[in-house]
């Protein structure tokens, strides 16, 4: 199942510098200004995901790239307004290929029972273990059947009988910015809108327009 977000963009704590720009500008001018302040943010926004969101989980800065989606700007009576959409498949556990890599299995139907845990390496700080029930799923354990037609994916059974099963997946891209990178992300994003800002004050001032 793809994930999706939009990454919003909030300028409210520099509302002393966009008035004194709004003081200084004709309405349609102020428009303008705020409308390439934030395009050019929207724009930077990738990245900054691309840098910060590999500090924390594995993932590939050209993975994020590709979910980054061009940003929505909107013009009204309260401003303008910026949206991101960040858009992706939430990502498989195991499997290879852009999957988080998985570890723990056992062969044929014995990887539905025996005491093994199934691991991935989904954050840096280390290997994260499944739980022993996936709750969200069928409330049975994880497994991996290697060698196999599953390709070393996770998967759960649905219930206590052996068929249907069903693929478990990771955290997806668009989660990432809500989640343990939310601090760098949002920070790196408004130092970027702050330097915008003040480059638009600093030729207001210069050239007094």
């Amino acid at each position: 199942m793809a994930g999706s977000i939009y990454l919003e963009i909030d300028a409210s704590e520099f509302n002393e510098d966009i008035n004194r720009l709004k003081s200084a500008m004709q309405p349609e001018q102020f428009n303008r200004a705020m409308y390439g302040i934030f395009q050019r943010t929207g724009r930077h926004v990738a990245s900054i995901l691309k840098k910060d969101l590999p500090k924390e989980y594995e993932v590939k800065p050209g993975e994020v790239g590709r979910a980054v989606k061009k940003a929505s700007l909107t013009m009204g009576g309260n401003g303008v307004g910026c949206s991101i959409p960040i858009t992706a498949a939430r990502k498989s556990i195991g499997g290879g290929g852009s999957g988080f890599t998985a570890y723990g299995y056992r062969r044929g139907w014995n990887s539905l029972k025996g005491k093994y845990r199934v691991k991935a390496k989904i954050v840096k700080a280390g290997q994260s273990t499944l739980p022993g029930n996936a709750s969200s799923y069928g409330g049975m354990p994880p497994f991996r059947n290697i060698p196999s037609k599953l390709g070393g994916l996770t998967f759960t059974r649905a219930g206590k009988d052996r068929l249907p099963i069903m693929k478990m997946s990771g955290i997806a891209i668009p989660q990432m910015p809500m989640n343990r990178s939310e601090s760098d992300v949002q920070h790196d994003i408004k130092v970027y809108l702050e330097k915008q800002i003040e480059q638009r004050l600093y030729a207001l001032l210069l050239n007094g327009r």
